[in-house]
């Protein structure tokens, strides 16, 4: 008799256990599905903060992109009305120029000027070099105080010479 009421008492609870994880079953599956759910809403309000987000930033882009290109409209008017005005200008001075070039070839002048100008500087080099030698100088120094080239300071010095 031990041995049946052992048993019966092993089905008992082996009945009692079935029961109770058909229940915890279910009541994990209802947990599970509840945190799905929120997790899902958790999602969705950050996904939409972050479009939120994003749409203000292309807002503010597009806005300082259309300031850019009105500015830029504004330097590019303000450019063509100086470069209009340095237009202006530049045929003055060119009017003006040609018309120096035209008095000046009608003379004749032109081809004297520039040779008698050529000609009174090589004397001064020539002559301030030869001062600068009397005075002892050296070659450096004389370059420095006439900004002219060591070459050219010691040609005049071979020229004197002879």
């Amino acid at each position: 008799m031990l041995p049946v009421l052992i048993m019966l008492i092993g089905i008992i609870l082996i009945i009692l256990n079935v029961k109770a994880i058909k229940k915890e079953d279910k009541s994990f599956e209802n947990i599970l599905n509840r945190e799905e759910m929120n997790n899902n809403r958790d999602y969705d309000v950050e996904i939409i903060s972050i479009r939120k987000d994003l749409a203000e930033t292309v807002l503010d882009l597009q806005k300082e992109i259309k300031e850019l290109k009105k500015s830029l409209n504004h330097i590019k008017n303000k450019k063509e009305v100086d470069d209009n005005k340095y237009n202006i200008d530049n045929y003055k001075k060119e009017d003006s120029e040609n018309i120096l070039k035209e008095d000046i070839i009608e003379n004749d002048i032109i081809s004297e000027i520039n040779f008698i100008n050529k000609e009174k500087l090589q004397n001064d080099k020539m002559e301030s070099v030869k001062s600068f030698l009397e005075n002892g100088l050296r070659d450096d120094e004389i370059c420095e105080k006439l900004s002219i080239g060591k070459g050219e300071v010691l040609l005049i010095k071979s020229l004197l010479r002879k």
